[in-house]
């Protein structure tokens, strides 16, 4: 009773505010005192020309205009000889009378009448201003002959399929009032012209002309010609070019839903999207479904667009959704296109099937690869109901099936594997619910490195497929980077500025030394224009006076010793045993030892074998 109360004292409030502000409205409404009016003479005209204007503005309310009133022209120029520049002040009772003559177009003799506008200000009880715009029009009719051919084209179908027929029509309407004789329509599109004997006053015809499209869009432009009245010069009316495309289908359609399962009397969203990349647009379009029979129609699907409905429907149990869409278009004929089945599951929160899988590896790094790693799966059945069939994989390789779990138990499932790259490893357990939906659990992700010879982990190779027997690793990460090469990226740009650096300074001392020997060289020859040269150069035998002089300055010269003595020289030096560093092509070779040669890497190809059979434990 109290809320009851509440909500009539409410309405009450409403109705009394409505009033109260229909009541400040019909206050702050502004009345119009100014009384407008307009006469030409004459009424009438067979063709454009002059008429004679009389208009009267008048004031016939009890207060004087604070404002005054201003005349504008048909073509919305202000009458300079209207009052003062075309503004009169209007008080209580006055009136304002102006006559002149305005020259009448032929639009206005085809709209028959002429408009005059005054504009002024009016204040609201409020005291603000009300912009007013005022029309006052004289009628004008035409009596003359006027010879008018209006044309309208149709193109039917709007978008050719290739190989069909398009059909252009024109229709022909006398919209003068002289009739019009020996009309001829030339259309781009067809050799040949279409003729109209004659067309009254108000009459109107069709004319129509049709053509195969090929392999490319057709563009219709017409030319019509005709004879108004007794004239026997004929006039001209041409046509704009329109495009007839080809048809272009680009339609598809996807059945899609927010979830993959909803509870039992819970509501599931169905979406149906259209993606138009064709030039057809498809209308009064209507989609069934296989079960649910129809759940869409009247849809619009415009040309390059993309339409997506959504409809919502109550589940008591897996459904799956198959929708067929009828579609009539714009080229006249009407299509269909099926979606794909899309499966909507159906859960009883009391009956959820909810498994957990942990994953643990020994070791969980190696020291290089091919390796040897078991790993160890805990599976636990946290759920309500008893899980049965549960099957394992690892990727897409079948790993065991596990037959039954009761509630809360726990399996482990133990494999020895031989791995053959580190990478990201983990375990899929696919069962199904009482209610027949299939449902899978993954395992945490483990991570399996190389070590370095530093002691840290290798990352895992990237961009490696691994065969499919037996147990294959996935989501094998990207390869992280080297620190020592990060190191080497930072300290690049440095090392690039001191290289820099160091060329310049050896440019620098290149060019120094370069000029420094050019002034030796200069020295030096400055040097040799000063020596005594010999007239004789001989090398090889010198002569005896030169000979006999310089054994008088240095003595008896140290003997000569012949090639032959020098080589019986060589030839009692003991002989070097130098087979044992030579290999047999006869070059030095440098070997290192087994202690020194690095340890031999695995194959870069992955691969996982069995070595040892599972063991299962509870």
């Amino acid at each position: 009773m109290t809320f009851a109360r509440k909500m009539i004292k409410f309405a009450g409030l409403l109705l009394m505010t409505a009033l109260l502000f229909g009541m400040c409205t019909q206050a702050l409404a502004v009345t119009d005192p100014v009384e407008f009016t307009i006469q030409v003479t004459p009424d009438s005209l067979t063709a454009p020309g002059d008429v004679q204007v009389s208009l009267r503005v008048a004031n016939t309310g009890d207060r004087d205009l604070t404002d005054p009133v201003t005349l504008y022209d048909p073509a919305g120029n202000v009458v300079a000889s209207f009052g003062d520049g075309g503004s009169v002040m209007l008080p209580a009772g006055a009136f304002k009378t102006w006559e002149g003559t305005w020259k009448v177009t032929e639009d206005q003799l085809d709209q028959g009448k002429v408009a005059y506008t005054l504009k002024y200000y009016l204040e609201d009880e409020s005291g603000e201003l009300v912009a007013i715009n005022s029309t006052a029009d004289a009628p004008v009719k035409f009596t003359g002959e006027k010879a008018d051919l209006t044309v309208k084209r149709t193109v039917s179908p709007e978008v050719v399929r290739s190989g069909k027929q398009v059909t252009v029509t024109y229709e022909l309407y006398n919209s003068g009032n002289v009739p019009l004789s020996d009309i001829r329509v030339k259309e781009e599109i067809s050799r040949n012209a279409e003729k109209v004997d004659a067309l009254q006053p108000g009459e109107k015809k069709t004319v129509t002309f049709t053509s195969k499209i090929g392999n490319a869009d057709l563009i219709s432009k017409a030319t019509i010609t005709y004879k108004a009245g007794e004239d026997k010069k004929a006039t001209t009316e041409d046509i704009g070019e329109q495009t007839i495309p080809l048809a272009k289908p680009g339609l598809s359609i996807e059945l899609a839903s927010p979830t993959t399962g909803v509870n039992i009397g819970e509501a599931a969203r169905l979406q149906v999207t259209f993606v138009n990349n064709g030039n057809i647009t498809y209308s009064n379009v209507s989609v069934k479904d296989v079960n649910k029979g129809e759940i869409i129609t009247n849809l619009t699907i415009p040309a390059g667009a993309t339409v997506t409905e959504e409809k919502e429907f109550i589940l008591t149990e897996k459904t799956t959704f198959k929708v067929t869409a009828t579609l009539p278009n714009n080229t006249g004929d009407t299509s269909s296109l099926t979606s794909d089945e899309l499966v909507v599951g159906v859960y009883d929160p009391q009956k959820q099937l909810i498994l957990s899988l942990n994953l643990e590896s020994n070791p969980q790094t190696v020291e290089k690869t091919p390796a040897d790693v078991r790993f160890t799966l805990t599976v636990t059945n946290n759920s309500n109901i008893k899980a049965e069939d549960v099957v394992i994989t690892h990727g897409g390789t079948y790993i065991t099936t596990i037959d039954e779990m009761d509630v809360g138990e726990i399996k482990k499932i133990v494999r020895d594997v031989t791995i053959s790259q580190p990478g990201i490893f983990r375990f899929t357990a696919t069962a199904k619910d009482t209610m027949n939906n299939e449902v899978s659990f993954s395992s945490n992700d483990k991570k399996i490195e190389v070590e370095r010879l530093t002691g840290t982990a290798e990352a895992a190779p990237t961009n490696t497929p691994l065969p499919p027997k037996p147990v294959k690793p996935t989501n094998v990460p990207v390869q992280p980077v080297d620190p020592w090469l990060t190191q080497a990226k930072s300290v690049l740009p440095y090392a690039l500025y001191g290289v820099g650096g160091l060329f310049a300074v050896l440019f620098v001392l290149f060019a120094v030394s370069t000029v420094m020997r050019a002034k030796n060289k200069n020295k030096s020859k400055a040097a040799y224009d000063h020596l005594e040269l010999s007239e004789r150069r001989d090398y090889t035998e010198p002569a005896d006076a030169d000979t006999q002089e310089i054994r008088e300055e240095w003595g008896e010269l140290p003997p000569v010793r012949s090639l032959q003595e020098n080589e019986e020289l060589f030839q009692a030096q003991p002989p070097v045993d130098m087979s044992a560093q030579m290999n047999p092509e006869g070059a030095y070779r440098i070997s290192r030892s087994a202690d020194e040669m690095p340890a031999e890497q695995g194959e870069k190809r992955s691969a996982v074998q069995f070595v040892q059979s599972p063991e299962e434990e509870e």
